[in-house]
């Protein structure tokens, strides 16, 4: 009878320290968390007095320097903020193999005892959810140095901890497109729209996409539908059409545009080209003129025309990963 006593014992003990143990863990990032809370709320200054009074007593709390790293993102600090994320997402892949290393039951030779004592202690080191934002916002920061397969890499990284899909996917679609990587653009365009989301920028990328894709079609319908709203679209409409060898309709679109904007040099060039293409020479060689443009018009008049990309997507609101859980 004390047998299944005693065990009954041992199960209600370790049931308490447990929940013990997890209040204790719970109280111990309270202050990132409301570091984070602050973050969410735009207090920047008020989220880093606490991280950094936190890493004052615990300076290899990984959530802290994600955070501080966060904070530095929102105040502007990009250089600080990608050396501060850096230098997270590097210790936590090297936790990660400590903790590899340990469940697998080999020798810890390799890793200091901090290392093996982090590893043991779980989910609460950091988090996937919090890894995912880490990555994202080394995407946004690789992007914005215009490293962009370092960005690729990074959004893609941050899809795996799941991390927001249409946010996640939104930069790589603009990515792919800058890396012209135009068939994996189109994926994550069509994934995007699986996931119920549209817009008149995507509406944009999806002409943009097209029309290297050599879906004309889909470019000239889209530009179409956001020539309104975006001035690049109504300018790409007329490229398409120029790129097709219809020139007068490219020239309508110019010359509305000169309408509007007479010295605009861009429209000018473009009008002067579609002019020359559709024999008027002389009105070509007038625009040159007037742009001073030395050059002769059969040499400044190429068959295909580059289109605009509007670069998309450079603000965004951060999902912070506040609440601990893995």
């Amino acid at each position: 009878m004390k047998k299944p006593l005693a065990l009954f014992m041992g199960f209600v003990l370790l049931a308490f320290c447990l929940v013990l143990g997890s209040n204790f863990a719970q109280e111990m990032y309270l202050e990132e968390n409301r570091a984070c809370n602050h973050l969410e709320k735009g207090e920047v200054d008020e989220a880093i007095l606490l991280l950094k009074r936190k890493l004052r007593r615990y300076p290899n709390n990984f959530d802290c320097h994600l955070y501080l790293g966060l904070a530095y993102y929102l105040q502007g600090d990009f250089e600080t903020s990608m050396k501060t994320l850096n230098k997270v997402e590097f210790e936590t892949e090297r936790l990660g193999k400590a903790k590899a290393t340990l469940q697998a039951g080999k020798r810890m030779d390799e890793f200091s005892t901090e290392d093996a004592y982090l590893a043991q202690s779980g989910g609460l080191v950091f988090t996937k959810g919090r890894r995912g934002v880490m990555k994202f916002a080394l995407g946004m920061l690789y992007r914005k140095k215009e490293n962009f397969n370092n960005a690729s890499t990074r959004f893609s990284e941050a899809l795996k901890y799941k991390y927001p899909e249409i946010e996640a996917r939104k930069q790589l679609l603009v990515v792919h497109c800058r890396l012209k990587e135009y068939k994996k653009a189109r994926k994550q365009f069509d994934k995007i729209i699986k996931a119920g989301e549209i817009s008149d920028e995507l509406r944009f990328l999806e002409g943009f996409v097209g029309n290297y894709l050599k879906d004309e079609a889909k470019a000239i319908e889209n530009f179409s539908k956001t020539s309104e709203v975006f001035p690049e679209a109504k300018r790409n409409l007329a490229t398409v059409y120029y790129n097709q060898g219809k020139y007068d309709k490219s020239l309508v679109i110019w010359e509305s545009i000169l309408e509007e904007q007479p010295e605009d040099r861009g429209a000018l060039l473009s009008a002067a080209r579609a002019h020359f293409h559709v024999g008027q020479k002389e009105k070509a060689q007038e625009y040159f003129d007037k742009m001073r443009l030395t050059m002769k018009v059969e040499k400044y008049s190429p068959k295909k025309l580059p289109l605009i990309l509007v670069d998309f997507y450079q603000e965004v609101q951060f999902d912070f990963q506040c609440k601990v859980s893995d």
